[in-house]
């Protein structure tokens, strides 16, 4: 009984790899190069059908909505090649890293793809659009730092532009970092008047807990400098559970939500503004939902069950908080991480105005 049933996952599991194999990219990794500032460059990943039936790309879930993608919608025929185009808009400096998911008639698993990029200031003008934030005399381009959809054994890098203010040589040094966090500085000292960065690098390993990690790092301004809000540096991860154990599972979730741009409209006088959004399982399986986070302390959630039954739906009410607001550096959202291996994350974001 034991070897018929080894044979059949045997046999199974052959099966799903040979039509995850209907689709072929050329390179499952894409860098697009650099870019200015808020000048969109686009990824092109080419691909080639490589079975005997026709391939349909049902969907190119890119999971941010920085990333614009665009494919063909009809048959791709035994042989032929397609691609699909991926347009990120740029908007934030630095490094880009981000996993795209294809999603094909040949298996309800999706295709991963990678998009790179890198997005310099050569565009902006004044110093106070290139650098924005300050500690004393240094100036930085960014104050908080993001690593969205970490997958499990993945190191991820980003980067804080700076430019030395003062009158001495300045020799940058980031105090309190955690076991999951490594730095490094370029160039170790940077002169008056001239720019460095500092590369931040997330070692996922060394994360224990799914979803939504955050920290402080703080940034030295001379040695012997204490820590404090005045050079404080947040940090968030986001670390994406491991979900491909479910394709041995015939009855999975189906995680659905109805929207994930919640307006809540304007805040005024009032001390709290609430919204709501309902979440649906619509698929075959028990839908967990196994971390609801907020990104910022202004922002709270409740709900009445974090198991829903297929068919089954609940509401997700949203709060905002006017007495934190301006407390954390992240902006307002929700973070949902499930068992949906399809879905395994969604962030809401959370918009009013003040």
């Amino acid at each position: 009984m034991k070897k018929y049933v080894i044979i059949c996952a045997w046999g199974l599991a052959v099966s799903l790899s040979m039509q995850a194999q209907r689709i072929s990219f050329e390179k499952n990794t894409v860098n697009a190069g650099n870019t200015l500032w808020k000048k969109p460059v686009t990824a092109v990943f080419k691909f080639t059908n490589k079975d005997k039936d026709p391939l349909f790309i049902r969907e190119v879930d890119a999971g941010c909505g920085c990333l614009k993608p665009e494919w063909r919608t009809d048959a791709v025929m035994k042989g032929e090649e397609g691609e699909i185009r991926v347009t990120y808009d740029a908007q934030l400096l630095g490094h880009f890293d981000r996993y795209i998911d294809v999603y094909t008639n040949a298996s309800e698993k999706p295709t991963r793809v990678r998009m790179k990029a890198l997005v310099s200031n050569g565009e902006k003008k004044s110093m106070e659009d290139m650098y924005p934030y300050s500690i004393d005399d240094i100036l930085l381009s960014a104050n908080f730092v993001e690593f969205l959809d970490v997958s499990s054994g993945d190191s991820v890098t980003a980067e804080i532009e700076i430019y030395n203010n003062g009158d001495n040589v300045y020799t940058p040094q980031l105090m309190h970092l955690p076991s999951y966090l490594t730095a490094e500085y370029k160039p170790e000292m940077i002169a008056r008047g001239r720019r460095g960065k500092i590369e931040l690098t997330l070692h996922s390993k060394e994360l224990k807990d799914l979803g939504l990690n955050q920290t402080s790092i703080y940034l030295a301004r001379f040695s012997g400098d204490k820590v404090g809000q005045n050079n404080e540096i947040a940090v968030s991860a986001v670390l994406l559970p491991d979900l491909h154990f479910a394709e041995e599972f015939t009855r999975k979730p189906n995680f659905h939500i109805s929207t994930t741009e919640l307006q809540l409209g304007k805040m005024g006088s009032k001390t709290k503004l609430k919204g709501r959004v309902t979440i649906s399982n619509k698929g075959r399986g028990v839908l967990k939902l196994s971390k609801i986070q907020s990104f910022n302390q202004a922002v709270t959630v409740a709900l009445k069950k974090t198991e829903l039954q297929p068919g089954e739906a609940i509401t997700m009410d949203v709060t905002v908080d006017a007495r934190f607001l301006g407390m954390s550096k992240a902006q307002p959202r929700v973070l949902i991480i499930t068992n949906d291996p399809n879905h395994p994350k969604e962030v809401v974001n959370v918009s009013f105005e003040r």
